[in-house]
């Protein structure tokens, strides 16, 4: 490592304030109105929408490796928080309440929303299809005949429809009706 010269740089770490423009903590008074907006103020639409898009994406990827290397419950797992809405209870626990917002799938564009639920479809007809020894060893008994019942009862449609749509069926992509 080089060593530098001391008086070639000459930066100061703490600003050189007179007794108007300081606060009583010593920092500048027009630092302060800026900082505590930009803590106050909620993101925008458009980055929160960027980072749900981001999200969503890295998140179907994973779930699409996992799906293309059969690993189907981690598929699946990995899945489910895109497609499934927050909930939160009187506990404060995440299960057993009504929907603190939407699935963050319901605010995906339309690419991207056909994409996750086209995968999740095809993970459920790839355990629906599992030998019955083959999916018990992977999910457990109980979890595959749950899963199994509810592909075979339709139960899906209802779930693409209210976390994905809002709860309007007109709303389905087509493709997405398609691949149901």
């Amino acid at each position: 490592m080089a060593s530098q010269d001391d008086s070639s740089h000459s930066a100061t770490l703490s600003p050189t304030t007179t007794a108007a423009t300081a606060s009583a903590d010593g920092f500048p008074t027009h630092f302060l109105p800026s900082s505590i907006s930009s803590m106050a103020s909620p993101r925008t639409p458009k980055r929160a929408s960027a980072m749900t898009k981001t999200y969503i994406t890295k998140t179907y990827q994973q779930a699409s490796t996992l799906f293309l290397t059969r690993r189907l419950p981690e598929a699946l797992t990995t899945l489910l928080p895109l497609i499934t809405p927050p909930r939160s209870g009187d506990d404060g626990s995440v299960k057993g309440g009504p929907p603190a917002e939407l699935a963050p799938i319901a605010r995906a564009p339309r690419n991207t929303r056909i994409k996750v639920w086209s995968l999740y479809l095809t993970i459920l007809n790839a355990v629906l299809e599992m030998e019955p020894d083959e999916g018990k060893d992977a999910f457990g008994t109980q979890e595959w005949r749950v899963l199994c019942n509810k592909v075979r009862d339709g139960d899906v449609w209802e779930e693409v429809v209210q976390n994905g749509y809002h709860g309007v069926e007109g709303d389905v992509d087509s493709d997405v009706v398609i691949n149901l």
